[in-house]
């Protein structure tokens, strides 16, 4: 797959369980924090208004479009 996305995050991402953050609980943050997609880099914020998901210690986040995209190729599961 030839994506301008890919920069080698199959090292830390490959076959990892990760939690959906729904966008109640993101824009439950304090204004001052963000996190970027691991991706395409666009900004978490308390403001996003979309879901997202993240590893489950919250330390690598996903935009919901970016986790839609790569999947199947990462091979995540979703805690639920």
């Amino acid at each position: 797959m030839d994506d301008w996305r890919l920069m080698g995050q199959e090292k830390v991402l490959s076959n990892v369980e990760l939690k959906k953050m729904d966008k109640k609980y993101i824009q439950s943050k304090s204004v001052l924090w963000h996190e970027h997609c691991m991706f395409c880099t666009d900004k978490i914020t308390n403001e996003y208004g979309k879901d997202a998901y993240a590893t489950l210690d919250e330390y690598y986040w996903i935009c919901e479009e970016c986790f839609n995209d790569f999947k199947e190729k990462f091979k995540w599961t979703v805690k639920e």
